[in-house]
């Protein structure tokens, strides 16, 4: 199993209420709460921290709180769909699109949670652990940790630990499981599921690999932000990177990733729950290996979520100006193709050393990458 200090603080004793002790005891952690909260609000969270014994406590009273305060802050609507296709005593093995590094994961159990579902534990990358604030808080809230640095040896046996954790958890029926289905976010909105992430899941398959699949009861999320509020960091991003292949962000500047992503204007924000993966994985029968049955699972997991995605007038807004088209104008007719053209020159002119116009395609494909992947699951034969 996952060491001690990789896992969630799970069991209602001692290790809840010490850890959230310690958690609060940072002033930037209040500080935080309040910049979040209305003071009457903070004032009342934080009085809650002797009622909380286990992470149940810290979700429903403290967690839940500031998402909805987040949320009424942030998002026009916070909408759902396909939870029909679950049922609140199953658990299962959630693998979705990532857009953001803490949002995704942290609206997800709250909406869970709001319709009565048991939030999931959440798998992220251990880049996000490197100070003890967020180690405290990832674990409290449910998290377990996906490593990333190590020797090829060190990176494979910790995998398939991990890989044997996912299934225990969920098999046990402890929790469901949220991982995002690539390493780090699609900063170009371009949503993949990388082949390498269901062989690091499928590790403790035995060799089954359809079979394991359809026992963990996979299931494709799709999650649609109208707005990307870190889209001219995304682009800035990649502009460094054309210029400094070596360039890589620092903590700081993920932590300036996270809190823009929390606080920046989102617009509309939709998650579709598809139906658990079963029919579908018999297709992989047809494949002559593990290797070709992870990378044709990883395309069916694709397709769910390119239908499932919720596109808005600006997806096929910035489709258009990087085809250099008007495929979809109805879609932006009037004044609101106006407005969205403003608000991509306003983006652009953010871009530092963008001559060639690279970080302002960028920018563009992060919205307009969904829509053409729409494009493809439409072209397939069985959606002819």
């Amino acid at each position: 199993m996952l060491q001690f200090e990789d896992r969630p603080y799970l069991l209602p004793d001692e290790q809840v209420p010490e850890a959230l002790r310690e958690l609060l005891s940072y002033p930037p952690v209040l500080a935080g709460v309040r910049q979040f909260m209305s003071e009457p609000m903070a004032d009342y969270i934080l009085s809650q921290q002797a009622d909380i014994q286990s992470i149940t406590d810290f979700q429903a009273k403290i967690i839940y709180r500031i998402m909805r305060a987040i949320e009424k802050a942030s998002i026009e609507n916070l909408s759902t769909s396909g939870l029909e296709n679950l049922s609140p005593d199953k658990r299962y093995l959630f693998i979705s699109n990532h857009r953001d590094i803490v949002l995704d994961s942290a609206f997800l159990n709250t909406v869970l949670f709001a319709e009565g579902f048991k939030t999931s534990q959440i798998a992220i990358g251990d880049n996000l652990m490197r100070h003890r604030i967020s180690e405290l808080l990832f674990r409290l809230n449910k998290s377990f940790v996906v490593k990333r640095s190590g020797s090829p040896i060190e990176l494979y046996r910790y995998s398939v630990q991990m890989s044997e954790y996912i299934r225990d958890t969920i098999l046990s029926g402890t929790d469901s499981v949220w991982i995002a289905q690539r390493e780090g976010r699609a900063k170009d909105g371009n949503d993949r599921t990388q082949a390498a992430l269901l062989k690091m899941i499928s590790l403790a398959s035995g060799g089954d690999v359809k079979n394991y699949f359809r026992e963990l009861s996979v299931v494709p999320v799709a999650i649609s932000y109208e707005i990307d509020p870190c889209g001219v960091l995304k682009a800035q991003e990649f502009l460094n990177k054309q210029r400094d292949p070596e360039y890589k962000k620092s903590f700081q500047e993920d932590v300036a990733y996270m809190m823009l992503g929390i606080q920046g204007h989102k617009g509309r924000v939709h998650f579709h729950f598809g139906k658990p993966l079963d029919t579908e994985l018999e297709q992989l029968d047809a494949a002559p290996n593990a290797k070709k049955q992870l990378e044709m699972l990883a395309e069916i997991i694709d397709q769910a979520i390119f239908e499932g995605y919720a596109l808005h007038p600006i997806n096929y807004l910035a489709y258009d100006l990087l085809m250099g088209a008007e495929r979809f104008a109805d879609q932006y007719s009037g004044g609101l193709g106006d407005t969205l053209r403003h608000f991509f020159e306003t983006q652009s002119a953010q871009l530092q050393h963008d001559e060639a116009g690279l970080g302002r395609n960028y920018l563009l494909g992060i919205y307009a990458n969904a829509v053409a992947n729409h494009l493809n699951i439409e072209a397939l034969p069985n959606n002819a």
